[in-house]
């Protein structure tokens, strides 16, 4: 199975998201994240980013840099 085969199985079957631009089109939320938001429940939003080591440098991630 290839990466982007592995990656369409997961949004196939609700284990992610379709792919967005968070520098963009910053995360994608939901009315009822929005409303707890706004009433002072801040809530984390959990991020990985996938791809083959060599497309990225992570030590952007791990704070090595």
């Amino acid at each position: 199975m290839t990466f982007d085969e592995w990656l369409k199985y997961g949004v196939a079957n609700n284990y992610c998201s379709e792919q967005f631009c968070n520098t963009h089109d910053g995360y994608p939320t939901h009315e009822s994240e929005d409303v707890a938001f706004e009433e002072g429940n801040d809530f984390c939003v959990h991020m990985v980013r996938l791809g083959e080591l060599a497309d990225w440098d992570i030590s952007a991630i791990n704070g090595s840099r």
